[in-house]
């Protein structure tokens, strides 16, 4: 899917699945601790978490930023790579996962302060040949009988051409839905899962009915199901913590690039504006009507008072009700990413770094001292 510069914007997550292409030339880049910059808040961030308090955001070349002052102001975290991050996610105040291309997964024990590498593409497409390996050897997966194995076969071959290529497969999601049970989502219908925190990692990309290997975008969760969303309209739901997942009627047949609940509803946010909202766990769907035609990319809530979606070409929707959203003017024309509430109003994070807006939607005024884009702490 190419990204494409027009006067709304970049699709940034088309970005996230076109860089890749690219970056398994820059294998170092696995090796390469980020590089530290004041300009860092002005660059391409494309998601971003609480931990706690603190304001934790993730971009491109391994950059991760600090917040905790409610995002006026930023400090850059040690990473050990210096890869594109697609995403971030907090499971404790202080224990947080980040993931990127390469196959990079982060954790962190610190509230974002120091990460370390816990795997990589190397060990992602070991981990997939010898998990198909085996279920083949086994005579297929006792979970799935129905799944022939000469199917698994093709998912055998594949990862040893992945392996082969080396360490190039992008992440693009990361979701815990509780302090055990974590998924990460990449490219060509990857996915795997944790049981145990992220001690130990199991492929499931083949129980998934994604015959054409679309790429996995986004999952959020209710009491009952989780959800799981990519390209191409493909939309799953699993009511066993993932092990096994259903094909939904899907109610567009473009990507979408997240999903959430809200008020007991699962939104779906996707190309071109398109906005739907499901009131029975995804059997039934109905549009939104928006004023935009611009890609969404975010679906962002505060305590199910309040709603933000974002997107591209600066477009930023809010109100209290799914069905009433607000275009909001914004002065830029900037891509949106990803958006976290705060205290005074929301933080949102994209193609060219941070912006503060109140619960209004109105920017923020900042302090002189804090407008040289949005300031940089001096490194403890």
């Amino acid at each position: 899917m190419p990204a494409v510069s027009s006067p709304v914007g970049v699709c940034i997550r088309c970005l996230m699945l076109v860089v890749f292409f690219s970056s398994s030339a820059n294998a170092d880049r696995l090796d390469a601790p980020a590089l530290k910059t004041p300009r860092a808040t002005s660059g391409l961030l494309l998601d971003i978490a609480k931990a706690g308090d603190r304001l934790v955001a993730v971009g491109d070349q391994g950059v991760i930023l600090l917040s905790d002052t409610q995002g006026r102001q930023w400090q850059q975290a040690d990473v050990p790579t210096s890869v594109m991050l697609t995403a971030v996610t907090f499971v404790t105040d202080s224990i947080g996962w980040a993931v990127g291309h390469d196959g990079v997964l982060l954790r962190t024990s610190d509230a974002g302060l120091n990460w370390r590498v816990v795997m990589t593409g190397n060990e992602l497409n070991a981990l997939q040949v010898e998990q198909f390996q085996r279920l083949i050897d086994a005579g297929g997966d006792s979970a799935m009988p129905e799944l022939a194995v000469d199917e698994l076969s093709y998912y055998l071959d594949d990862a040893i051409v992945a392996q082969e290529d080396g360490p190039s497969l992008p992440l693009l999601n990361v979701f815990f839905s509780d302090s055990d049970h974590g998924f990460v989502m990449g490219a060509y219908g990857l996915l795997i899962a944790t049981q145990d925190g992220g001690d130990s990692w199991k492929v499931l990309s083949h129980r998934v009915p994604n015959p054409d290997r679309f790429h996995l975008n986004a999952m959020t969760g209710d009491a009952h199901y989780l959800y799981l969303a990519g390209e191409a309209g493909i939309l799953y739901r699993s009511g066993d913590q993932g092990e096994h997942w259903e094909a939904l009627d899907s109610p567009y047949e473009g990507s979408f690039f997240d999903i959430n609940v809200y008020r007991g509803e699962v939104l779906l946010a996707g190309l071109r504006g398109h906005l739907f909202t499901s009131p029975d766990q995804g059997i039934t769907w109905g549009q939104v009507a928006i004023d935009t035609p611009s890609t969404l990319s975010a679906v962002a809530s505060r305590d199910n008072q309040s709603l933000l979606i974002a997107g591209q070409g600066g477009s930023v929707l809010l109100g209290e009700q799914s069905h009433r959203l607000q275009l909001l003017n914004q002065s830029d024309r900037r891509g949106w990413s990803a958006a976290v509430p705060v205290k005074n109003g929301w933080v949102l994070v994209g193609e060219k770094g941070v912006k503060l807006i109140d619960r209004l939607g109105e920017a923020i005024s900042l302090h002189a001292s804090e407008q040289k884009g949005i300031a940089m702490r001096a490194q403890p």
